[in-house]
């Protein structure tokens, strides 16, 4: 049981140092329902700063969540891990939507990337569940994603 407890405060200790400070380390208390509705309203509050329009979906159950530009988003949000990466969970093939927007959230610093839908078979997607194919996580790194500067040329 000690090795264990020291285990987990090590892990914690590298993990809480990359967290220690900054704007956004709120996120690491949040919920995962949480963190999904705060995504989804970012992007749209995002979009309309570059005034695109933007509306969430109606429903927590759509087939989307958020429309830009008449075009349907499926929004993801990840925090980075302590190698530096981030982990997109839930991504899904069957749902009916245009894009995949990724947010990844540092402790200062919001970065993103939008996915063609028809492109995801082109990324390294991995099965959340052995033998399954309904879920797929997608891994990033910081070089991988955008300044939100970039977010209103992809609905150009």
């Amino acid at each position: 049981m000690a090795y264990l407890a020291e285990l987990i405060a090590d892990t914690a200790h590298g993990s809480s140092q990359k967290w220690a400070k900054g704007r956004l380390v709120g996120i690491k208390a949040l919920s995962s329902t949480e963190k999904r509705n705060i995504a989804e309203a970012f992007v749209v509050w995002l979009a309309r700063y570059y005034n695109l329009k933007a509306a969430p979906h109606e429903s927590k159950r759509g087939e989307y969540d958020v429309m830009v530009a008449d075009k349907k988003l499926e929004v993801k949000m990840a925090s980075e891990d302590i190698s530096g990466k981030f982990q997109f969970n839930g991504i899904r093939y069957d749902t009916r939507y245009d894009f995949l927007c990724v947010l990844g959230i540092s402790s200062d610093q919001v970065l993103f990337n939008i996915y063609p839908r028809s492109e995801l078979l082109n990324l390294t997607l991995v099965s959340m569940q052995k033998g399954a194919n309904a879920s797929y996580k997608l891994t990033r790194k910081k070089s991988e994603l955008l300044d939100l500067s970039e977010f209103p040329n992809f609905f150009k």
